[in-house]
Order: structure tokens, then sequence, then C-alpha cells
């Protein structure tokens, strides 16, 4: 693979704030809690790994954060799932910001690795009322 390549492929994982979207960024998070309303809105998955299992409760909580954030924990031990609706200009910041909310409320997940991300747009009909 070429240098210009590799480069094109990080631009392309990079949010506004230039860090890598799995790497999640705290102001993509805290922008999208204040969207630009021509911001199109994003259903976001991320999945990753926690060096501790998250207790039920914190499970549950998640809901509160609204965007119809969920997390849930598939059947392997320590690998979560974390979906919601975001905000932003593109797919990176969408799921820059959705970990974002993980790194901002480290209590959630407390040290975490994220190993796949996805973000495909949502139709307006279909986007979250409570941005």
């Amino acid at each position: 693979m070429s240098d210009r390549s590799m480069s094109s492929e990080a631009d392309a994982w990079a949010c506004p704030h230039g860090r890598n979207a799995r790497s999640g960024c705290v102001t993509c998070y805290e922008d999208s809690l204040d969207p630009d309303p021509a911001s199109p809105m994003w259903q976001v998955a991320v999945w990753f790994t926690a060096t501790r299992a998250i207790p039920v409760r914190t499970l549950k909580e998640v809901r509160r954060h609204g965007r119809q954030f969920t997390l849930a924990q598939p059947s392997t031990p320590l690998v979560y799932l974390l979906t919601g609706h975001a905000p932003a200009h593109d797919a990176a910041q969408a799921i820059a910001g959705v970990v974002g909310f993980l790194l901002r409320d480290q209590q959630v997940a407390g040290t975490f690795t994220v190993t796949d991300a996805r973000a495909v747009p949502l139709p307006p009909a279909l986007a979250s009322p409570d941005r």
C-alpha cells in the first residue's frame, strides 16, 4: 500500500478535531449535544472490549443519555456493543462522538478498546426527535 493511500485512509477516519474516530473524541461528543441543525443523524454501532465487567445496572442506565443509546453485552465476556444516534457531518465524526461518550463517562466502561465501529446515515423521517 502506498503512503498516499495510507494517508488517505487515515484522513477518512479522522474526526474534525484530528483524532482517529475509533479512539473517540470528547469534543465531538459534546458538539453532538448541541448539534448544527443541518447535520444529518447517523445510526452508530461500536463494538468494544473492556478490562472489567460492566454491571447490568450500568448497561440499562446508558439509555438515560438519550439519542437512543443502548449498551448490550453479546454472549462473549467483556465484549460490548454501544449503539445510538449521533448528529454529525460524516461517519467519522459520528463514531468519534459515540466513542467520546465512553471517554467522557469513564464510569460506564472504564478502560476499553474499540474493535469495530460502523455508522450509517438515517433518513430524516427516522432521525431521533431528541437529537
